[in-house]
């Protein structure tokens, strides 16, 4: 893996949502980082490596709060960008983020939880320049419940143009999806297992270097 971080502009996150100019305009914000987490809070390695560098270049502190484990503890009366790296919305996106921006607040901290990974209109097209260029069939994903996140995944497979699956066939497959997973897990396993080149999307330079770049960016 690359030891070096991008340091390049991207496009502007102030101009996908205009409440992040007015958030710009009072300084630094502290940024609390929520990822999914291994068992025991245990946080992958690829994770750990670009929050560190992330924290050397912002004028704020930079936290992570896996969903895995017991709340990170905050000096009092933070100012907190929460933004969470889930690419899906499932239960953690649709419950836990406002359980946990609900106590935040209530322990006296200022918060705007900002929308999940997956919502931001960068990194979807991001994703479909990479579906592209990886020429995979399908996009592999973890199951989620019916609703709000089946309008969500067709919705995102039509700007793909590819199928978002959750069940993959591995016996007689035709070749590999990839895998809709920031880090290693269970999914990227599963297909290496198979015979298939999965890397993580924060293993793939461009990925890891826009994820990076836009945390940076924030206020």
């Amino acid at each position: 893996m690359r030891g070096d971080w991008a340091t390049s502009p991207v496009q502007g996150s102030s101009q996908w949502w205009p409440l992040l100019r007015n958030l710009r305009r009072r300084g630094p914000w502290s940024l609390l980082v929520v990822v999914h987490g291994h068992s025991g809070g245990v946080i992958p390695a690829v994770l750990v490596q670009a929050l560190d560098a992330l924290a050397k270049q912002r004028p704020a502190p930079v936290w992570v709060q896996a969903l895995t484990a017991e709340p990170v503890d905050l000096p009092p009366g933070e100012r907190l960008l929460v933004v969470p790296l889930l690419l899906t919305p499932g239960s953690h996106a649709r419950f836990d983020l406002p359980a946990l921006r609900n106590r935040l607040r209530a322990a006296g901290h200022e918060v705007v939880l900002l929308p999940f990974l997956g919502a931001w209109p960068v990194w979807l097209e991001h994703l479909r320049t990479l579906v592209a260029a990886v020429g995979c069939g399908s996009v592999l994903h973890h199951p989620l419940r019916s609703g709000v996140a089946d309008r969500y995944l067709q919705a995102v497979a039509q700007r793909l143009e590819r199928p978002l699956i959750s069940d993959w066939p591995v016996d007689g497959a035709p070749g590999g999806p990839l895998p809709l997973a920031l880090a290693p897990n269970r999914i990227t396993a599963q297909l290496e297992d198979a015979g298939f080149d999965a890397p993580a999307l924060l293993e793939r330079p461009a990925t890891r270097d826009l994820v990076f770049t836009l945390l940076r960016n924030l206020p």
